[in-house]
């Protein structure tokens, strides 16, 4: 008859079961977060890039104000710095918060149609999908 493991070897056979979840959550967070920036940036309404070239991500507590007076047309740059700092949520402890966020004065009239070329805004619509594919 076989012995079943203490209950040290047991509870062992959970942290490392635990640990690998916790890892795999990580990387959903940081999918998610990513794929959140993309479509923010690239729904960000171009007349000059400034309003693209402005979103910037943190991690956990408050976001430092920062607003540039680089623009960004096609979003690439904007998308790179960001991707570089969601990079690092691995290293992160805990599950700290990420913040898309966009310190131009004129971001809310953007987000709330006041542009043709974003009628629905950026943040709330990429917000509304996003919920529906993760959840779907």
């Amino acid at each position: 008859m076989k012995r079943a493991g203490t209950a040290t070897e047991f509870s062992v056979q959970i942290d490392v079961a635990f640990e690998g979840m916790m890892e795999n959550l990580r990387m959903v967070i940081r999918a998610i977060a990513l794929e959140a920036l993309k479509r923010i940036v690239l729904r960000t309404p171009v007349d000059k890039g400034r309003a693209r070239g402005n979103w910037f991500v943190s991690i956990g507590g408050s976001a430092p104000i920062e607003i540039t007076t680089q623009t960004d047309k096609n979003g690439s740059v904007t998308i790179s710095r960001g991707s570089e700092i969601i990079g690092t949520y691995e290293n992160q402890d805990g599950f700290p918060i990420i913040s898309i966020y966009n310190n131009l004065p004129y971001i809310n009239r953007l987000e709330t149609g006041y542009s043709g070329q974003a009628p629905e805004g950026m943040v709330a619509i990429t917000a509304a999908e996003l919920q529906t594919e993760v959840a779907g």
